[in-house]
């Protein structure tokens, strides 16, 4: 649906940077996190969580984000699209595009989840990070089909018929974005609370004293 004006520079930008990070050495250990992440990442966007007359598929990227940084969530992410695509989950022409928003999201997740962290539970900070990530690719999602959906119209021999759709549109948008958000949230909410229990060294920034500030941040004695 979307004009090869809008995808196939994203297809171009996309393997840029998938080259240049490329060139990056990494060790043997971050290899298999990432692709234990990616996984993870995989199975949950290949099942559809029914919200309602809506399937939605959870994303995750928050807390791919938070663990991984954004170059890492980034390549971690465009395998993943394109494995997707090959799959018959969304197209080929796009997973340059899917790439690139949802790293977006992700990458603002690490510097968010930072801040939040300082005064908040981990638990509190994974959600955080999640709104965050999601406002971030949901509003570059809408600013492309909305784009797209503009571009069209000025080539369109009847464009009244497209510009009534807008609306239509926007609000579709809205409503999943605002129901994936609550789903990412509270998703990442729990996987926040877990890995601090079982694995807090995963977190970036943990502190030396971390069970004795987990207390005084909770509230718990």
């Amino acid at each position: 649906m979307l004009p090869w004006w809008v995808w196939v520079p994203a297809w171009g930008l996309a393997l840029l940077l998938m080259l240049v990070l490329s060139r990056r050495a990494s060790s043997p250990q971050q290899v298999a996190y990432r692709g234990a992440l990616g996984a993870l990442v995989l199975a949950s966007m290949s099942l559809a969580v029914p919200l309602g007359p809506i399937e939605y598929h959870l994303g995750l990227l928050g807390p791919v984000g938070v663990l991984l940084g954004g170059a890492a969530a980034f390549e971690v992410l465009f395998i993943v699209a394109g494995i997707l695509a090959l799959i018959g989950h969304g197209g080929l022409t796009v997973v340059g595009l899917n790439a690139l928003v949802l790293a977006a999201g992700a990458t603002v997740a690490r510097p968010t989840y930072r801040v939040w962290a300082r005064t908040h539970s981990p638990a509190r900070s994974f959600a955080a990070a999640a709104a965050v990530s999601q406002a971030v690719a949901g509003t570059l999602w809408t600013v492309v089909m909305l784009g797209a959906l503009g571009g069209r119209v000025t080539g369109e021999a009847n464009p009244s018929g497209l510009h009534a759709q807008t609306p239509l549109v926007v609000g579709v948008v809205a409503t999943i974005w605002l129901l994936g958000l609550v789903v990412e949230t509270t998703v990442a909410f729990g996987l926040g609370r877990f890995l601090a229990r079982v694995k807090p060294e995963l977190l970036p920034g943990i502190p030396a004293n971390w069970p004795a500030r987990a207390a005084v941040v909770s509230g718990q004695p």
